[in-house]
């Protein structure tokens, strides 16, 4: 109840109540059937009418893989210790690729389903994350030449492989939180999605994917540890190679920084969400 300034008397003001996590979630998981169905239409339309189909999703890791070898092993000398180069190499490329096409996706999220979010209700933060379920096809598609790799070079991994999701987790709530942020602003500006690779193939340079973690000066480790995705890679070589050493001083960055990013992306995309509708 508050007072009408108009009609100087009381009268009842309507307003919408601001939306909580609680609600949120509740209401993601009513639209689950929608949020499974647009995934299952990414994967169906990025694949259609296409030559070589799902094998596409190998190509770009293998190719960058070849890439790196030619360029810092063959040609800069880094070495990977008892591992091959390649599988060394792939087991970060795997997942810095599965990161780099969920970011991406996310970004384009509320654009390239412009004709949804003008037309039909639905918790907007379906979007962003069906273009993510949709690279996790990708991802477990790329596994495949990671398994070949492990064939011909007859090194098998321990344990710790069963501890891959957790890392394609943590990848994941990284480029949510940085997506939902670049998502929200790529609505009014759309030269942002065209900015996000080059910004990706810079950041992938900052993190250890093709040269291991030591090759980076004891002066400048503190401040590269503040990328958010250096434990993450770290924890996937951890669980795709043998005896490859993980400290866990690494991950405190990685879940500190990866959560306050992903806290940052929701409370930014739920305050812009609702003039999506207007400007999309």
């Amino acid at each position: 109840m508050a007072a009408c300034p108009v009609l100087n008397n009381n009268c009842t003001v309507i307003q919408a109540e601001s939306p909580g996590l609680r609600f949120e979630l509740r209401e993601l998981w009513r639209f689950r059937e929608l949020l499974a169905f647009l995934a299952w239409r990414d994967v169906r339309v990025r694949y259609r009418q296409t030559l070589l189909g799902a094998a596409w999703a190998l190509i770009e890791p293998f190719v960058s893989v070849i890439l790196f070898t030619l360029i810092f092993n063959r040609l800069a000398g880094i070495e990977s210790g008892e591992i091959p180069y390649p599988l060394y190499c792939y087991a970060a490329v795997l997942l810095w690729t599965f990161f780099n096409r969920a970011l991406r996706a996310t970004t384009v999220s509320l654009v390239s389903n412009a004709g949804l979010v003008t037309k039909a209700y639905f918790p907007r933060l379906v979007l962003p994350l069906s273009g993510q379920l949709a690279t996790v096809v990708d991802f477990g598609c790329a596994m495949i030449m990671y398994v070949v790799l492990v064939i011909y070079f007859q090194i098998a991994p321990g344990w710790a492989v069963l501890t891959v999701p957790l890392w394609v987790v943590l990848a994941a709530m990284n480029a949510l939180g940085i997506g939902l942020v670049l998502a929200s602003i790529n609505v009014r500006y759309r030269d942002v999605s065209q900015a996000v690779p080059f910004l990706v193939q810079v950041w992938m340079f900052a993190t250890p994917v093709a040269y291991p973690l030591h090759a980076i000066p004891d002066n400048w480790l503190s401040l590269y540890l503040l990328n958010p995705m250096v434990g993450v890679i770290e924890g996937m070589r951890w669980a795709l190679l043998p005896n490859h050493p993980l400290d866990p001083i690494l991950l405190v960055p990685s879940l500190v920084i990866g959560t306050a990013l992903l806290v940052i992306g929701l409370v930014w995309f739920r305050r812009a969400q609702r003039r999506f509708a207007d400007i999309v």
